[in-house]
């Protein structure tokens, strides 16, 4: 039996050759023990960053709770500082729900797949 209190989170950061992105690839729960596991992890992401976006992939993201969501806040706040950008791709409609609820996505682009967030790059503004 699995215990509890062990992250059920793993990321995978992945730079974007010839692309104005880093990809964060979310699998499991981000709940505070998932959210401990990789804080660390995602805090030098935001630091290091030199190129203009974070993606955070959440296609396979099963669960956000609310302390992860004000984690989310925290860094999409830092990287404005930096005049850089977090953005969201592939949450399930469970997740985008709960982020559209509480009204992340007013600040947080999201989009549903890496191929919509690219082409949004493309458009003029």
């Amino acid at each position: 039996m699995k215990n509890p209190n062990e992250p059920n989170l793993i990321i995978k950061t992945e730079e974007m050759k010839g692309k104005d992105f880093i990809l964060v690839r979310f699998d499991g729960d981000l709940d505070k023990n998932g959210l401990e596991s990789v804080k660390s992890e995602i805090d030098a992401s935001v630091e290091k960053a030199e190129k203009n976006y974070l993606v955070f992939d959440f296609t396979n993201l099963n669960f956000i709770n609310s302390e992860s969501i004000g984690y989310l806040t925290t860094v999409h706040y830092r990287l404005m500082k930096r005049q850089k950008s977090l953005v969201i791709i592939g949450a399930s409609a469970h997740v985008l729900d709960v982020l559209q609820v509480i009204g992340i996505t007013q600040f947080i682009k999201s989009f549903a797949t890496l191929e919509e967030f690219e082409k949004s790059l493309t458009k003029p503004a």
